[in-house]
């Protein structure tokens, strides 16, 4: 019986975690197509873009 709540509550808190993986957001922000200053275009978390100066490619 302890096993069984012992999995039941692991899977609950990892939930959220997986959840929010699969939504295409991270803690830097929404996954963007990012245009560097030298032309490269990158998918990177939107915190990064800004960093890095570049600009969002819609």
């Amino acid at each position: 019986m302890k096993k069984i709540l012992g999995l039941c509550a692991g899977a609950l808190l990892m939930m959220p975690f997986t959840l929010q993986a699969g939504a295409g957001n991270s803690p830097a922000g929404p996954f963007v197509e990012c245009q560097l200053q030298n032309g490269n275009v990158e998918f990177m978390p939107a915190m990064f873009c800004e960093i890095k100066k570049g600009k969002y490619v819609f």
